[in-house]
């Protein structure tokens, strides 16, 4: 029997969407506080599609309207850690994570409450700029995806399976 069952305590994860808006050859970046430049993105509300989250998501953060075009890849962070600004005082759960390459619709890049800058960057520039691992690695693997045709990727438990 499993765990949960016999404890009667629900496991729970956050679901969260990043994306990586194409315009012109240019690639759309965020400058997190904390985390610094990154693919826009964030947390899936309750009752909310993950594509719909993904689209609040990056409007809310950078200006910009997108349309996710494919699913590139699902991260899972199993690390429980302290929540920061509105969440402080608080665990953060294990989180999954989709991640989505997206097509420029429409807004204009400005900053936020949660970007204090906004930048269209080559493909290049942006490999560059996010340095944070867990992000760099979903750039990538976004990256790797136009370029080499591949379209699906699994993280769990740091094994990569590829479909």
């Amino acid at each position: 029997m499993d765990n949960w069952l016999e404890n009667k305590e629900l496991p729970y994860h956050l679901v969260s969407a990043c994306g990586l808006v194409h315009r012109d050859g240019l690639v759309l970046l965020i400058l997190n506080p904390k985390r610094g430049w990154e693919l826009p993105g964030g947390t899936v509300e309750q009752g909310e599609r993950i594509t719909e989250a993904l689209k609040r998501e990056v409007y809310e953060e950078s200006g910009v309207i997108c349309e996710p075009e494919s699913l590139t890849g699902i991260y899972q962070n199993l690390a429980v850690k302290e929540g920061y600004g509105p969440l402080e005082g608080m665990k953060i759960p294990p989180i999954i994570n989709f991640a989505f390459d997206c097509k420029y619709i429409g807004g204009e890049a400005s900053v936020s409450d949660e970007a204090e800058d906004v930048r269209w960057v080559t493909p290049d520039e942006a490999v560059q700029m996010v340095t944070h691992p867990l992000y760099a690695k979903r750039l990538a693997d976004i990256i790797k995806k136009g370029e080499a045709g591949v379209f699906f990727f699994f993280y769990f438990c740091n094994k990569k399976i590829v479909i």
